[in-house]
C-alpha cells in the first residue's frame, strides 16, 4: 500500500486526496512511494554488477518509448535510487524490467536478460 497522507503533495503539486482513486497507485508508482525499503543487497564484491549492465548501455535500442515507458521508468527509477548498481525490478504495471546500471542511470532490460534473483528489489511490499 502506498504511503501518503490526504495532505501530501505529488510530484506534480496535486495534494493526494485530490488524486482520482483509479490512479493513486500509478501516481505512487511515478512518485516512489511504493512499499517499504528492502533489506539490504549482497555487496558487489559478493555479487558482481551483471555482465550484461557492464557490456550495454542503459538507452538499449530496442527499449520502450512514449509516454507509457517514461511514466515506468520514473517509477523505476524512484524505487531503485537508493540501490546499489545491478539492482533491478519488475514493473507492477508494465511488467517491463528495470535495472540500475553501473553508472547509476536506470534503464530498460529485454525479457530475455537473466539478472541475479538476490539483486531483485520488490516494486512494493505486496505486488511480487
Amino acid at each position: 500500500m502506498p504511503k501518503y497522507k490526504d495532505s501530501d503533495l505529488t510530484s506534480a503539486g496535486i495534494r493526494w486526496k485530490d488524486v482520482p482513486a483509479f490512479a493513486r497507485d500509478h501516481v505512487a508508482w511515478m512518485d516512489g512511494r511504493m512499499g517499504l525499503p528492502e533489506p539490504s543487497l549482497p555487496p558487489i564484491d559478493m555479487v558482481p554488477v551483471p555482465q550484461f549492465l557492464l557490456d550495454t548501455s542503459h538507452l538499449h535500442d530496442q527499449r520502450p518509448r512514449g509516454s507509457k515507458a517514461m511514466l515506468d521508468v520514473a517509477g523505476a527509477r524512484a524505487r531503485l535510487r537508493d540501490y546499489r548498481p545491478g539492482a533491478w525490478l519488475i514493473s507492477p504495471f508494465t511488467g517491463w524490467k528495470w535495472a540500475k546500471w553501473p553508472n547509476g542511470e536506470v534503464g530498460w532490460l529485454p525479457k530475455d536478460v537473466s539478472m541475479p534473483e538476490c539483486l531483485r528489489v520488490t516494486a512494493s511490499g505486496d505486488l511480487q
